[in-house]
C-alpha cells in the first residue's frame, strides 16, 4: 500500500489518501476525522460509507487529475 499526504481544498485537513481506481479510494486520517466540519455535522458512525465528505473527495479528484496523486495498480494473482 501507497498511501500519499494530500490536503482538502477547503479546510486544510491533512490525510494519507490511495487511489486505485475512479471507484476505489482509501482514506486514512491524519487527526480524527470528526475535525472536517462536514463529517462531524453529519453524525454518521465510524464504519458508515457515507461518512464522507464531498470537499475531500473533489480535492482527491482534482489531486488526480493534475497528477499529484498517482493511481495505484493491484497486482493480483493469476489463477491457474
Amino acid at each position: 500500500m501507497t498511501l500519499q499526504k494530500l490536503t482538502c481544498e477547503v479546510c486544510d485537513r491533512c490525510v494519507l489518501v490511495e487511489k486505485f481506481s475512479t471507484a476505489h479510494t482509501t482514506i486514512q486520517w491524519v487527526d480524527d476525522a470528526n475535525d472536517c466540519t462536514f463529517i462531524a455535522e453529519a453524525h454518521r458512525p465510524l464504519g458508515d460509507n457515507d461518512r464522507a465528505c464531498p470537499a475531500l473527495r473533489r480535492s482527491i479528484d482534482n489531486a488526480v487529475r493534475s497528477q499529484e496523486l498517482t493511481e495505484s495498480r493491484i497486482e493480483l494473482p493469476s489463477v491457474s
